[in-house]
């Protein structure tokens, strides 16, 4: 069987990238097409005095190079068809565009065909132009596959954007010369390093993924064009693929970074890694790098800078500082910067100090007191309410289709978490107004979403009335003043398809129910309630924003109550 195009936004895959650049252009009055080759980005309007640069290379890595187009930025770009090299004449084009008396660099990531085009042109522009302040840069700085022994030097990956970072700001704003600016720009490279890893491979427009990695597989090094990496391995914990790409990177023998030197760190999304990744590799980044020593970082800088379209991956670049100005390009705003969180961390891991909150057992006591055998069923139907849910999770899953699918695995978190607390003793069901304070307490810290707040407010609300008395009564106008909080916040009202229809049912069962035939009777009408969600279609939670036809099982959040109330029944009145 064929494997499947993964679909893009994209209009017809032979016109993706002079869209794309169209779009970049459209979007942007500091920049322009060439008038002749659309392959080609130019600054609308060139800095004074300034050596131009130019960069390049196959589509697909965006917004390198393109994106970099701009102030203290780069000073043109050209595109060539994704993941090919653009045509010596797109860069001959751009260098005719920019070049002026100052000088023009032009940046090349280092593949074969990016060195021949670009050199083609440079040796041609050359030889017309009589222009010999143009000249190359080729930026390798993947330390991936330095064990392997061949002419061709590293690849060019993210380590692209901190350099343009850096010698955009030296050409535009320290107004730098060609020849410094020429061997500055190599000496950057030289001290740059960059490790890639990769959960998922690409798809270029109108294709396939290039190929399939195993679920349970990650590759170590692998390239922007989908080359192979160093090595492919078992899938791990986010803090141990930063350790790995940090040792490579900190050992590496372009490196060979010791504590006692400064550094610069970029954070790279190669497409499809999303922000709360990002976020979680940042910590450990960070996290690893005080726990080694390595504590001279002067700016971390997170973005999506050099992509491998939608590539599921990120890589972790490190600058070794020779110069307080490669730093200080981190604090002018360009148009690399405008890709990039770029801070100065401190690294300082006293800051993730936890501070324990106080508890359920820190409640003071409230209202009125019940006898010890009652406070014992009171725990016993509550231990056994927390028993029974934990054993319906996966059907509550399972009815939570038509929702985010997790309702049982919730409930099972805040059932886990009562139980614990009932056998730390932190639970006073002698004083039922404390006990429901305290449990509420625990769905406000143990249960996020939508199902916290509402049991957290359901038990507040309730528990007031137990102030001043606790008889059945009391009861039955809690269990009401509960309600009516869900549904004044929750906008739910009976017939919604929510929890709100088994507790509104057990609110109008029995009026101040007695004994046990009575509460029987309202538990009777709590499950018949809950059953009856199936016919219902729903009009609040976010089951309401599917389709009615998905809606034929009852709803869970009912289920649940139902569950609740029948198990803490049979355990208050001893029942196996």
């Amino acid at each position: 069987m064929p494997e499947a195009v993964v679909n893009k936004f994209i209009n017809h895959p032979e016109e993706t990238v002079i869209d794309g650049l169209k779009g970049l252009v459209l979007g942007n009055e500091e920049l322009k097409l060439h008038p002749h080759n659309w392959r080609v980005v130019l600054r609308a309007k060139q800095p004074e005095n300034a050596v131009a640069l130019i960069a390049g290379g196959g589509s697909g890595h965006e917004p390198y190079a393109a994106g970099f187009v701009g102030t203290n930025g780069l000073t043109g770009a050209v595109s060539g068809d994704v993941f090919a090299s653009p045509s010596s004449e797109a860069v001959f084009n751009a260098l005719q565009a920019v070049t002026k008396k100052e000088g023009t660099i032009v940046y090349v990531i280092n593949y074969t065909g990016d060195r021949l085009n670009f050199g083609m042109a440079v040796e041609r522009f050359k030889a017309i132009s009589k222009q010999q302040n143009v000249d190359l840069v080729y930026i390798d700085d993947d330390v991936s596959l330095e064990a392997k022994t061949n002419t061709v030097g590293g690849r060019g990956l993210a380590g692209a954007a901190t350099l343009f970072q850096i010698v955009g700001y030296l050409a535009e704003v320290k107004n730098v010369k060609f020849d410094e600016l020429l061997e500055t720009s190599r000496k950057i490279v030289a001290n740059s390093g960059t490790f890639g890893v990769s959960l998922k491979p690409c798809a270029i427009p109108g294709k396939p993924r290039m190929f399939e990695l195993d679920a349970d597989k990650m590759e170590l090094g692998l390239g922007i064009h989908g080359e192979p990496g160093c090595e492919r391995t078992k899938i791990a914990e986010a803090k141990s693929v930063v350790a790995t790409a940090l040792e490579r990177l900190t050992k590496s023998k372009r490196l060979q970074l010791t504590k006692d030197d400064d550094y610069i760190v970029l954070l790279n999304n190669l497409g499809a890694t999303s922000q709360i990744e990002l976020g979680i590799l940042e910590g450990e980044t960070l996290k690893w790098l005080a726990e080694n020593g390595f504590k001279n970082i002067k700016k971390f800088a997170v973005g999506t800078v050099m992509t491998s379209i939608d590539a599921h991956g990120i890589s972790l670049t490190i600058v070794k500082v020779q110069d307080k100005a490669w730093v200080d390009a981190f604090d002018h705003h360009s148009s690399v910067s405008s890709h990039l969180q770029i801070s100065t961390p401190v690294l300082n891991l006293d800051r993730l100090n936890f501070q324990k909150e106080a508890d359920e057992s820190d409640v003071q006591t409230l209202g009125k007191s019940i006898p010890k055998e009652t406070a014992k069923s009171f725990e016993a139907a509550i231990k056994a309410a927390a028993d029974a849910i934990e054993k319906k999770e996966d059907l509550l899953n399972k009815l939570d289709g038509c929702g985010d699918g997790d309702c049982g695995t919730t409930l099972k978190t805040a059932a886990k978490a009562v139980k614990q607390s009932l056998s730390d003793g932190k639970v006073d069901f002698e004083h039922p107004q404390t006990a429901l304070t305290q449990i509420a307490r625990i769905f406000e810290k143990s249960v996020g979403g939508t199902t916290g707040a509402i049991y957290a407010m359901f038990f507040t609300a309730g528990s007031v009335l137990y102030e001043q008395s606790t008889d059945a009564a009391t009861f039955h106008e809690a269990l009401k003043r509960g309600l009516d909080a869900i549904m004044k916040y929750g906008h739910a009202k009976p017939g919604h398809r929510t929890l709100v229809d088994p507790l509104h049912a057990a609110a109008e069962a029995v009026n101040s129910p007695k004994g046990e035939s009575d509460w029987k009777t309202v538990v009777e009408a709590i499950e018949k309630a809950a059953e009856d969600t199936a016919k219902m279609e729903a009009k609040s939670g976010r089951a309401s924003y599917t389709n009615a036809e998905e809606q034929h099982r009852p709803d869970p959040g009912a289920i649940a109550v139902a569950t609740f109330a029948k198990a803490a029944f049979d355990a208050f009145y001893g029942h196996k």
